[in-house]
């Protein structure tokens, strides 16, 4: 299969979820900034939600551009992150409604170690696809350190989360996501 044709498919589906997240917010009952307001958590969940589907399809896309070779496994593998990413409108939906829950905070969180957790995985199948691509080892060895900083970020604001203050869940998936997407330019220069 061609990977070019495998990324608009991919393209197609992220635009699908990233849509179903939108139509979640709610309309304000009047037009007015302080009807806004009211949906300000919506608004945020949708935003560190947008900011995460975006951050897998850039990661994706850095990389593909990269992959020589693409066989069913790899396909396969990438179908199961893009099933995982695939309950976030759910979850954003459910966070939203009950921002102060732990369990809410948890489940949205838990789609964003899956989709890390999925990541290293997918990264190693690629190796071992295509191990005379040097560019692409080059890549995907130069990310592997991130996966021990997001192991203690996540940990640290699961803990916080359960004992202090649930959407600091929230928050570390967005330092995460943050962190990613600037090591991510730097593993693009």
């Amino acid at each position: 299969m061609d990977t070019e044709r495998f990324e608009a498919l991919i393209d197609a589906i992220l635009a699908i979820i990233v849509t179903l997240i939108i139509l979640e917010i709610p309309i304000p009952a009047h037009p007015d900034f302080a009807s806004l307001w009211e949906v300000r958590i919506e608004f945020l969940a949708y935003l560190v939600s947008f900011f995460i589907v975006f951050n897998i399809w850039n990661s994706h896309h850095n990389l593909f551009i990269r992959i020589n070779k693409l066989n069913s496994t790899i396909v396969w593998t990438s179908l199961a992150g893009i099933f995982i990413l695939s309950f976030i409108p759910y979850f954003t939906t459910m966070v939203s409604e009950q921002f102060n829950s732990f369990f809410a905070q948890a489940c949205f969180g838990s789609i964003f170690i899956l989709l890390h957790i999925h990541y290293v995985i997918q990264a190693e199948i690629i190796k071992r696809t295509d191990p005379a691509n040097v560019a692409l080892i080059i890549y995907l060895d130069k990310g592997e350190h991130n996966s021990l900083f997001e192991f203690i970020l996540f940990t640290i604001s699961y803990i916080l989360g359960y004992f202090v203050y649930p959407p600091l869940i929230m928050v570390g998936c967005l330092i995460a996501m943050s962190y990613w997407i600037i090591s991510d330019q730097y593993l693009t220069d």
